[in-house]
């Protein structure tokens, strides 16, 4: 008489009988843990996202898991980084007519990839959870906006070497611009103020708050020119 199925093991690719799983690359079961974590931050919070709710949800086992993090406060940090504050976007030299169209250009890759829904479904955990939690408080001030490839503030140091804009304080001005163009965007997604908007309304956005802040820096750099001639007259 064969034996009864086991639903609980239904969802676990590694202990699925009979027969052998299929072999995942290490990126594979990476992502699956990700976005189990992701649910998991969702369902249950921080403080309850163990590391056995983790393996249900992810099919993977708790040895794998440990494997990749040694501990729970090192998975939800690597998940808060990479799934809201490293942009994947790589600036193509000399592929744009102007600095405008590239600083567009990075806003937007910047704007797809926050604003798809498992992205703003961690915002939303994470909203929930940082007033009660202090190790999230902890994560997320561990991390800068954008982390360690924040290609607006590149863009930023690359303009400032090249003496075209009168840029003072790259960090600064890199979180005024994303704050004023992405920022607000999340800020609408999140209370459901508005209709999801269209790619096509993003970028139209995007590049007008880009001209504004744009034609702000050549404004300085022009009072900044006249100031420098009246002092030394």
């Amino acid at each position: 008489m064969p034996p009864p199925p086991a639903d609980d093991d239904a969802a676990c690719q590694e202990k699925r009988c009979p027969g052998r799983p299929p072999v995942l690359e290490e990126g594979e079961r990476r992502d699956l843990i990700m976005r189990a974590a992701c649910k998991v931050l969702h369902d249950h919070g921080y403080h309850s996202a163990s590391m056995d709710k983790l393996a249900h949800v992810s099919g993977m086992s708790k040895k794998t898991i440990y494997q990749m993090f040694p501990s729970k406060h090192d998975l939800f940090r690597n998940l808060i980084r990479e799934r809201l504050f490293d942009g994947k976007y790589t600036p193509l030299i000399g592929c744009f007519a102007t600095p405008e169209d590239e600083l567009v250009a990075i806003l937007l890759s910047i704007a797809t990839n926050v604003l798809q829904p498992d992205r703003m479904c961690l915002i939303r955990a994470i909203v929930g959870e940082i007033r009660d939690s202090r190790e999230i408080r902890k994560i997320m001030d561990s991390i800068e906006i954008s982390g360690h490839s924040n290609q607006v503030e590149a863009w930023l140091s690359r303009q400032q070497a090249a003496g075209g804009y009168a840029i003072d304080d790259v960090v600064e001005l890199g979180r005024g611009l994303f704050g004023m163009t992405i920022g607000k965007m999340i800020l609408a997604e999140l209370f459901h103020c508005r209709e999801p908007a269209t790619p096509a309304a993003i970028e139209a956005n995007i590049r007008r708050w880009v001209r504004f802040f744009l034609r702000g820096l050549s404004g300085e750099g022009a009072c900044a020119g006249h100031r420098a001639v009246a002092l030394s007259a």
